[in-house]
């Protein structure tokens, strides 16, 4: 459980709904997909150094881009896992690796975006990726879903993409 405390409400949140055990394990290794997370949640230190008391601090809005990252990342992985059953493991895998490597091109071309808008261009990156796949068997284009659940947290442009 991720004990969050909200800056901008001061208000304690318990925030259950990730996978894993270990809550600080499971924030580092998010951290690798999403460099933006150790943004939106900062890691309190107790003062035994206990990492099995950390708590963290966020803002309401932090934690709901937090949120949409957490729940994003579970639809990648079941959207990859059904490439997987018609394709194999090393095929999906590829995805991310060319996602990933065009959200370095973006943070390369335009310095100004912040790590949350690279987090996002990777997230609607790859699910495009993946529909262009799926689309295939008959699956249905999913960036649609995608850019309306992130309104508001982007810019337009960020959200369509035009960077």
């Amino acid at each position: 459980m991720l004990d969050i405390y909200l800056t901008d409400t001061q208000q304690h949140v318990q925030f259950q709904d990730y996978p894993g055990d270990h809550p600080v394990k499971f924030i580092l290794n998010f951290k690798k997909i999403f460099p933006s997370v150790m943004e939106l949640l900062l890691p309190v230190l107790p003062s035994d150094e206990n990492l099995e008391e950390m708590t963290w601090e966020s803002t309401s809005h932090d934690l709901e881009i937090f949120k949409l990252l957490l729940s994003g990342w579970g639809l990648v992985e079941l959207r990859l896992s059904a490439v997987t059953q018609y394709k194999d493991r090393a095929y999906a895998d590829q995805f991310v690796k060319k996602a990933q490597k065009k959200r370095q091109e973006y943070s390369k071309k335009n310095a100004k975006l912040s790590t949350i808008e690279l987090d996002y261009l990777f997230l609607q990156d790859l699910h495009a990726l993946i529909d262009a796949d799926l689309i295939e068997i008959g699956e249905k284009f999913y960036l649609p879903t995608l850019r309306e659940q992130w309104k508001g947290f982007v810019s337009d442009a960020i959200l369509n993409g035009t960077v």
